[in-house]
């Protein structure tokens, strides 16, 4: 059995989860309170706060210390239609007006992570899972 004072010294895993909304706005956005410096961040979700209904996300991206990975099916509803998208952005979507919205971690940081937000044509919430 592992000693406790060693897995305390090397840093319990921990998950923690939760949802940003990001405005349809230029800026970064920091994100706190997650109670530790994470090392990965997994999206799960997202939706376009204007229009609820224009789109579903499948799943999308996924990121480490050493890369990151996006790969995101997008249902839209307004067509009937399911659209794939693979590349290096934290997330990716477009909503009913083919309005684009993604984003990239800028960091980790020591009571959370910051969004760089590349695209921001509108105001969205994604839901994310954290861990270290």
């Amino acid at each position: 059995m592992a000693n406790l004072s060693a897995l305390k010294a090397g840093g319990v895993p921990s998950t923690f989860t939760g949802y940003t909304t990001l405005s349809a706005a230029d800026g970064d956005v920091a994100v706190t309170g997650v109670g530790f410096k994470p090392t990965w961040i997994r999206i799960v979700g997202l939706y376009d706060n204007g229009s609820p209904t224009s789109n579903i996300i499948v799943a999308a991206g996924y990121k480490n210390s050493g890369s990151v990975k996006q790969n995101s099916r997008t249902y839209k509803v307004s067509d009937g239609a399911i659209y794939n998208s693979v590349g290096t952005n934290l997330y990716y979507s477009y909503n009913q007006t083919a309005a684009l919205a993604s984003g990239d971690i800028k960091t980790f940081d020591a009571d959370g992570f910051t969004i760089d937000k590349v695209a921001y044509a509108f105001a969205c919430d994604i839901h994310w899972i954290v861990g270290r």
